[in-house]
């Protein structure tokens, strides 16, 4: 009779899979690096094939590892829903604490609600800045490193979900009191001011320059920034200009006494979505994560029943 499989080994298997790393799926699992390799080794066994082999300093994963872990993944992730649907979900008894991925503008906004709802018994939502890529996103996301993610890319990854969240309007900012912008800017204005741009790391571009919608003339750019917030006080104690979105702009108004005015240029809109992975999709937890994370950016944490 053949002995029964262990089905930790597959757990492992796709813990080393994700990370490429022994040391890595041994950290995410809280095991030695002992432990995790004596488990790959008794699954290469078992498969009669090997499943990581030397690459340099690190692994590689196989063929073999690549087909098993494509038929592995449907099945795992039915495993791990009909786990989190069994498991009832209160949030006001919950201490689960969510790791959302977003952006510095979207966390400023996020945070002090998610603070207000912790205050009020809710779970804790804590928000990560460090997503620089597709690829880290879905990393993070496929190994459980993250529940959530807010961005704007049109993810590709088969395994996740996206859902358009909201659509954000670039508009120009500068200071009260600015000596030659009082309510509105013509476009031959525009060129002729100072600017302080947002650099878009992905991009490498200026997120100007990255969300127009027609072509943007030469201007005088006397400071670059990779901080939102960073641009905004920049914009509050000169006469230069700046751009961002809209609802960051009307936080910080009264705050930085600035004027928000409409672009004297066509830009297309900064497309914000939930992303998440899809052995989530019918988890109560996470769907109180998605639903209450939808109500803030609608309502603010007060509405939230």
């Amino acid at each position: 009779m053949t002995d029964k499989l262990d089905l930790n080994l597959f757990s492992v298997f796709m813990q080393v899979y994700h990370h490429q790393s022994i040391t890595l799926a041994a950290e995410q699992l809280n095991v030695t690096q002992a432990a995790v390799s004596g488990s790959i080794k008794r699954l290469s066994e078992r498969c009669g094939q090997d499943l990581f082999v030397r690459h340099g300093r690190g692994i590689i994963a196989t063929h073999f590892a690549h087909q098993l872990m494509k038929q592995l993944s449907p099945a795992m992730d039915i495993m791990d829903s009909v786990i989190d649907n069994l498991q009832a979900f209160d949030s006001k008894r919950s201490k689960q604490v969510f790791t959302v991925l977003a952006f510095e503008s979207i966390t400023n906004q996020l945070h002090p609600h998610a603070m207000k709802l912790q205050q009020q018994g809710y779970p804790l939502i804590r928000f990560k800045e460090d997503h620089s890529t597709e690829e880290h996103i879905n990393e993070a996301l496929n190994s459980q490193q993250a529940d959530l993610a807010i961005d704007t890319i049109e993810n590709r990854d088969s395994s996740l979900i996206c859902e358009p969240l909201v659509n954000e309007e670039i508009v120009l900012i500068c200071r009260k009191g600015h000596p030659r912008i009082s309510t509105r800017i013509t476009t031959e204005q525009y060129y002729d001011e100072q600017h302080v741009t947002l650099k878009l790391t992905r991009a490498n571009l200026s997120a100007v320059d990255f969300y127009a919608q027609e072509s943007v003339a030469q201007r005088t750019v006397v400071a670059e920034c990779h901080s939102l917030l960073s641009l905004i006080g920049l914009v509050a104690q000169s006469d230069c200009v700046g751009a961002c979105s809209k609802s960051l702009a009307m936080k910080y108004q009264q705050a930085f006494n600035l004027q928000v005015i409409k672009m004297p240029l066509r830009f297309k809109p900064i497309q914000l979505s939930l992303i998440w992975h899809r052995r989530q999709k019918h988890n109560p937890a996470h769907t109180w994560l998605r639903d209450t994370i939808k109500s803030i950016f609608n309502n603010g944490s007060e509405h939230l029943i």
